[in-house]
C-alpha cells in the first residue's frame, strides 16, 4: 500500500477571514485527493478558532501549545533581545533607509523565537511533508523554520505586496530569505510582477477558488437592497461605500444599504464607529442596516440589486467572486493588487471603479438599479466565474504544483 502525501498548512490564525475559508476549502480538497493534512497555527489559541467548514479530518495543531513554559529569566532575556533587535531596525529607518536583512531577521527572530524553535521542531518530526504556508507572519516563521530541512515549501502571500515590501521585514528581507521557497503562489499577476525577481521567476499564479456549496445562481426580480458582506475593517473603507449611497439615495430613495460583517479588533471596531459616524452626517442612517455575519449570507443577499466592493486594496476577494458565482450585479473598486481587474471585464460582467471615488461608485450602482437589461446581462456574464475558478480545477492547479 502506498504511503500517503503529506500536506502541511501553516497559516497564523483561522478566524474565518477570506483567506481561511480558501484555506479550509482547498484543504478538504486536498484530502479528498489522498493527501493527509495537517493545519498548523502559530498565532492562536485554541479558543480563537473558527473552523468554518473545515473536514474534521484535517488534523489541528496549535503551535502555542507546543510552547516551553516561561520562567521569569527566560522571558526577560527574551524581551532583552526583542529591546535591542528593534533598536537595531529603528537605526536605518530613522536614517530613511530600507532596514538590512540581516537585521531584520535579528528582529522577526527575536520577536518569533518561540515559534521559529516549536516550528523547526515540528517541521523535522516530517521530512516528507510538503509545507504550503499563508499570510504573514507565518510565511517568513515558515521560511526559515524550514532553513536546512529537506521538506518542499510552497509559500503564497494573500494581501498586497506592495504594503508588505515597505515594512521592516520588508524588500531586503524577502530578497534574501524567501528564496528557501521551492514555488511562490501568487493571486495575480499584479502581485507576482511585485516581488523581487530571485523570488517571482519562482512564482505561478493561482486564483481563489469559488465554493462549491453556493446557492443556485439567481436571475430573477431583485429586493431593493445595496449589499456588502466582509470582515469590518478600515481596508474595505465602507465610508467611501456609505458616501456612494448617499448620493444614490437622492434618487433612488426606496433603495437601502445592507453591510453584513463584523469588526475583529479594536481598530476594526473603530472603522465600523467612524463608518456609523459618516452615515450620521450624511442623514442617512435609517437607511442603512449593519448586521452581523451569518454562515447563510448567500442565502439572505442572492436576490439583492447588487453587490458593492469598496476596498482599498485586497488579495482576490472571496466575497466579490462568490456574488458574482451567484449571478450578483458586482461593481468593485479597481484595487491592488488587481484582483477584481483580473475577473472582471468592465460593464459585461461587473462594474470597476477607482479607489476611494465615492462618485463614481454612486454612478455605477445609479446605472445598474435603473438598467434592468444592463444589470440583468452583468448577472449572467458573472455566473460563468463559477465555472472558470471551481474549487476542483482550482485545487488541480496546486496539487500539478505540490
Amino acid at each position: 500500500m502506498s504511503k500517503k502525501k503529506q500536506l502541511m498548512f501553516i497559516m497564523p490564525v483561522m478566524k474565518g477571514g477570506g483567506a481561511e475559508k480558501v484555506a479550509a476549502l482547498l484543504l478538504n480538497e486536498f484530502n479528498k485527493n489522498g493527501y493527509e493534512c495537517e493545519l498548523v497555527l502559530t498565532n492562536s489559541e485554541r479558543n480563537e478558532i473558527v473552523h468554518r467548514g473545515l473536514s474534521p479530518e484535517v488534523s489541528l495543531t496549535v503551535l502555542r501549545e507546543a510552547f516551553p513554559e516561561s520562567s521569569g529569566f527566560r522571558k526577560l532575556i527574551i524581551t532583552l533581545l526583542r529591546l535591542i533587535s528593534s533598536i537595531i531596525c529603528k537605526i536605518p529607518e530613522a536614517l530613511g533607509k530600507k532596514v538590512p536583512a540581516c537585521f531584520a531577521r535579528f528582529s522577526f527572530s527575536a520577536q518569533y523565537y518561540d515559534e521559529l524553535k516549536a516550528l523547526k521542531k515540528h517541521f523535522t518530526a516530517k521530512p516528507d511533508a510538503v509545507i504550503l504556508s499563508f499570510l504573514q507572519p507565518s510565511i517568513p516563521l515558515t521560511l526559515l523554520a524550514a532553513d536546512g530541512l529537506p521538506n518542499r515549501v510552497v509559500v503564497s502571500e494573500r494581501a498586497d505586496p506592495y504594503r508588505l515590501l515597505k515594512k521592516r521585514y520588508g524588500y531586503n528581507f524577502v530578497e534574501k530569505y524567501y528564496q528557501r521557497a521551492d514555488a511562490v503562489v501568487f493571486q495575480t499577476n499584479d502581485a507576482k510582477a511585485a516581488y523581487p525577481e530571485n523570488i517571482s521567476q519562482k512564482g505561478t499564479v493561482i486564483f481563489n477558488p469559488i465554493n462549491d456549496k453556493l446557492p443556485e445562481p439567481y436571475h430573477g426580480e431583485r429586493e431593493k437592497y445595496i449589499t456588502t458582506f466582509c470582515r469590518v475593517s478600515r481596508q474595505k473603507n465602507l465610508p467611501v461605500l456609505v458616501s456612494a449611497f448617499a448620493g444614490f439615495h437622492k434618487d433612488f430613495v426606496d433603495y437601502r444599504l445592507k453591510v453584513i460583517g463584523e469588526p475583529q479588533n479594536a481598530d476594526d471596531m473603530a472603522a465600523l464607529e467612524e463608518t456609523k459616524a459618516i452615515a450620521e452626517k450624511l442623514g442617512i442612517t435609517q437607511y442603512i442596516d449593519f448586521l452581523p455575519f451569518s454562515t447563510q449570507v448567500h442565502d439572505l443577499i442572492i436576490r439583492d440589486a447588487m453587490y458593492i466592493n469598496s476596498s482599498d486594496y485586497e488579495g482576490m476577494s472571496n466575497a466579490m467572486l462568490e456574488a458574482m458565482a451567484i449571478g450578483m450585479p458586482v461593481v468593485c473598486t479597481d484595487c491592488p493588487i488587481g484582483g477584481a481587474n483580473a475577473v472582471i471585464n468592465n460593464n459585461e460582467n461587473g462594474i470597476l471603479t477607482k479607489v476611494g471615488d465615492a462618485e463614481e461608485m454612486c454612478e455605477a450602482m445609479k446605472k445598474i438599479a435603473s438598467d434592468k437589461s444592463f444589470a440583468d446581462t452583468l448577472s449572467y456574464n458573472a455566473v460563468r466565474i463559477r465555472y472558470d475558478l471551481s474549487l476542483v480545477n482550482t485545487a488541480k492547479k496546486w496539487m500539478e504544483l505540490f
